[in-house]
């Protein structure tokens, strides 16, 4: 689709250069737009080095996360990249922190949410944080991700019935960008986001690195002691800096 701000190509994904504050007026102005002015359900992804290794070897997800509405540089190794192809962008857009950015606006412009995926617990921890933190935000429906493929057009249905001005999906990639693609030209919802293990860390039951971690970089490590399990999906990082490095090399 045409992109109306600038995007640096990173592996052939089109990452935007706005801001967390240009990010969140971009949402925001979306959820307060009518439904019915809008051509479809407003699919965002939060892209880090392993989705975007994810796309290099699934055609299907490439085109699906290139057609997105809105790719945010998810991830230190995203902006490491867009620096190293001399095509910066100005600063880490966080999923999480960006899904707080956009809720701490209701505080002004009250709008109402569908949270689906993750498992019970978890799902219901989250719509139980975003009340308390954010009363404003009517949380209009909500359903774990642990459904039959045969449930599938029932809830969306059922969320359709809602019509959540914003739509959280946490399936896990590729699941949760296959998922809104698929239905974004059905859903009534204005914006979806595949917030992914976001619901985790909201929910209490995943903690996020410190600050400190956070600023020197070093949130990846952080995940990886606090979830030895993810060690096989870590080497996709060392392989996302090869790849950049060699695509940078390929244009001199």
């Amino acid at each position: 689709m045409t992109q109306q701000w600038k995007t640096v190509n990173v592996l052939g994904i089109p990452f935007s250069k706005m801001d967390m504050t240009e990010t969140t007026q971009w949402i925001t102005k979306r959820l307060h737009t009518l439904r019915t002015d809008m051509a479809h359900t407003h699919h965002i992804v939060t892209a880090n080095p392993e989705i975007v290794m994810f796309t290099t070897r699934d055609a299907e997800l490439k085109r699906i996360v290139q057609d997105a509405d809105l790719v945010t540089p998810d991830g230190t190794g995203i902006v490491w990249a867009a620096n190293h192809l001399g095509d910066p962008v100005p600063e880490r857009v966080a999923g999480y922190d960006m899904l707080h950015q956009v809720c701490q606006t209701s505080q002004e412009k009250p709008f109402s949410v569908y949270i689906l995926g993750a498992n019970e617990e978890v799902n219901r921890k989250a719509a139980e944080k975003i009340r308390a933190l954010y009363p404003q935000i009517d949380v209009v429906g909500r359903k774990n991700g642990y459904y039959h493929p045969d449930d599938e057009e029932a809830i969306v249905r059922q969320i359709n019935a809602a019509k959540p001005d914003l739509l959280l999906v946490a399936l896990g990639c590729p699941r949760q960008e296959q998922w809104i693609a698929k239905y974004k030209e059905t859903l009534q919802a204005k914006v979806a986001i595949g917030v992914g293990g976001s619901l985790d860390v909201l929910a209490g039951e995943v903690k996020r690195a410190p600050v400190l971690w956070q600023k020197l970089r070093l949130e990846w490590l952080h995940r990886l002691l606090s979830q030895p399990s993810r060690w096989k999906r870590q080497l996709d990082l060392p392989r996302f800096v090869l790849k950049v490095r060699k695509a940078k090399n390929s244009e001199k």
